[in-house]
């Protein structure tokens, strides 16, 4: 057996890191939570950064990204209004394939009332709806109405909806997501009122009378300057 001489030994780390058999150093941890430390030039970048952040909130510069006055600073290439419609879209994606989920799911869990009238008629929680594994539309409107809250819509833009058929008064319960506060989107779980994704103002024949969330509630009064406005 030939033995490696010192000098060959002294070799063999940079043959093995050659070879691709280097060992792998050992992990690093690190405390990112750890109390600040003084005398380094960040922490105060850090404060003036922090505090002109929440003096110029970013919300104080978008507007509709629909309206002509973004279509046309598109065309120009602002960065405030790629950021607005950007964001724009990719909520509506959101709120698309939440739909589609729920109109899934209401077709496995949907359970009829056997109650007709309204006083008699539970609405469940969302706790509720799933501990009883199902319900009618105003139970499994939940679906639809809690993810998009859990997706960080926020609750004054996202609201449930007690919505009339004209042709036969009877009464129905979707989500409307207030993108535009006169004319919101219609999510509707079961797909009784609509079987994707519309605009109110694209639904004949519906009329909202009452909508809320787990705070506020408002009546719903038609008017000259649109379908909808809020009390």
């Amino acid at each position: 057996m030939t033995l490696l001489r010192p000098a060959a030994l002294a070799c063999l780390p940079a043959v093995l890191v050659a070879l691709g058999c280097a060992t792998t150093p050992p992990a690093r941890h690190f405390d990112f939570f750890a109390a600040q430390a003084g005398g380094d030039p960040w922490q105060q970048k850090v404060v003036d950064w922090q505090e002109r952040e929440r003096r110029d909130r970013i919300e104080d510069i978008q507007v509709d990204p629909e309206s002509p006055t973004i279509q046309a600073a598109k065309a120009t290439g602002m960065l405030h209004a790629k950021l607005g419609a950007f964001e724009a879209e990719e909520r509506r994606v959101l709120a698309a394939r939440i739909v589609a989920f729920s109109q899934i799911e209401a077709r496995r869990h949907y359970r009829h009332d056997a109650s007709r009238a309204a006083e008699d008629d539970h609405w469940p929680t969302a706790r509720e709806l799933l501990v009883q594994n199902g319900d009618d539309c105003d139970g499994m409107d939940l679906t639809a109405y809690q993810m998009m809250r859990e997706f960080g819509f926020s609750q004054d833009d996202v609201y449930r909806a007690i919505v009339r058929r004209d042709r036969d008064g009877r009464n129905h319960m979707v989500t409307l997501w207030f993108e535009d506060p006169r004319d919101p989107w219609v999510l509707d779980a079961t797909g009784a009122m609509s079987r994707g994704m519309a605009r109110l103002s694209k639904l004949p024949g519906w009329t909202p009378r009452r909508i809320f969330n787990d705070h506020r509630q408002f009546g719903v009064v038609e008017t000259s300057g649109g379908p909808l406005a809020r009390q």
